[in-house]
């Protein structure tokens, strides 16, 4: 889609109060955590920002400049570790690199999206809630 696109689970915690947001250090995930800020703020609810480190290395200072500091670096594959963290959480919110079709099948995103256990938002660059 080319828009941010929520996969919605059935819950009885509405509006989210619990969120959980991915970051990477990318820019992607910049716009999840700030998209998932806003909804926090939005509706009274806390935000915990998962950090996880697989095969592809985190850079500390990054996700530092996107959350400050507080934060700590999980040393498991990130889908595990949202998928995980998504058990007692309320909405998921991770960034897209906006990626299509076979390149698209071993994407976070996607792969967590399908195994979470909360709704999940897939934030796509740059489609900002505060904007519309």
């Amino acid at each position: 889609a080319p828009c941010s696109v929520l996969l919605a689970r059935e819950t009885t915690h509405l509006p989210p109060r619990r969120i959980i947001v991915g970051v990477d250090g990318s820019p992607e995930s910049a716009d999840a955590y700030s998209v998932a800020r806003y909804l926090a703020g939005r509706f009274d609810g806390d935000v915990s920002v998962v950090v996880a480190e697989g095969k592809k290395l985190i850079d500390p200072a990054d996700v530092s400049l996107i959350v400050g500091d507080g934060f700590h670096v999980i040393p498991d594959e990130p889908v595990r570790v949202l998928t995980a963290a998504s058990a007692d959480a309320d909405l998921l919110v991770l960034g897209s690199r906006g990626l299509h079709g076979f390149k698209s099948l071993g994407s976070v995103s996607e792969r967590v999206a399908h195994r979470a256990a909360c709704s999940t938002l897939i934030v796509r660059r740059n489609d900002d809630p505060r904007k519309g």
